[in-house]
């Protein structure tokens, strides 16, 4: 109740709990909160599996806690958290390598999504050798061009939109977090407190909603 007392408008709480006692302290946090300010329940896998069947557990290890993520009200600060692409995904999507720079890139689209659906209101002209209906402006799309940054593969082709790997921000953060791992006994951040949360993990809760 305090907690929420003190809170500015457009302030977050998140609630560290382990799943023992997280469904009870779902139902309080929606009593002083609001149900209707309840935003996601994240997962936090702060450690790899134990070998605890060797050790006579007979059921699923705990590898995880719970974080709620309430708002004070409908309109609150938030900043998107992203992680670095995974190299499967790099080698997957990003293939082409641009010559003299190094520079990894994708091709995409630049045709209009709803193409000639008069809401839309897309511009249509012929581009390259190629009429379309297309997502920017015929001078836009001139000035692209002139950057390096719209290419045609083979005359006659559709011009794709040249979208450098180091210009995008990385995979967005979503509920289930297992990048961050629990301190260990060895780790230089290491207190002696035996709850400590990693440095880390709270880094991530302050960028995203402060």
């Amino acid at each position: 109740i305090e907690l929420h007392r003190v809170l500015k408008p457009t302030g977050s709480l998140y609630l560290h709990c382990d799943p023992t006692a997280s469904h009870y302290l779902k139902i309080l946090l929606d009593a002083v909160f609001g149900a209707q300010n309840y935003r996601t329940e994240i997962s936090w896998r702060r450690t790899s599996a134990h070998n605890d069947a060797g050790q006579g557990r007979t059921q699923y290890g705990n590898v995880r806690d719970v974080i709620y993520f309430y708002t004070k009200s409908n309109s609150w600060q938030w900043n998107w958290q992203y992680t670095p692409y995974d190299d499967s995904y790099v080698q997957n999507f990003y293939k082409h390598i641009e010559a003299g720079t190094g520079r990894r890139y994708r091709l995409g689209d630049i045709t209009a999504p709803g193409g000639a659906d008069p809401k839309k209101r897309n511009p249509h002209y012929e581009f390259l050798g190629v009429t379309r209906y297309w997502r920017y402006s015929e001078e836009r799309m001139k000035q692209l061009h002139e950057d390096g940054r719209i290419i045609q593969t083979n005359p006659g082709r559709v011009p794709q939109y040249k979208r450098y790997l180091d210009e995008m921000p990385g995979v967005p953060v979503q509920n289930d977090w297992d990048d961050i791992m629990l301190l260990h006994a060895s780790h230089p951040e290491k207190l002696g407190y035996p709850t400590q949360k990693p440095v880390a993990l709270l880094e991530r809760i302050l960028a995203a909603s402060s």
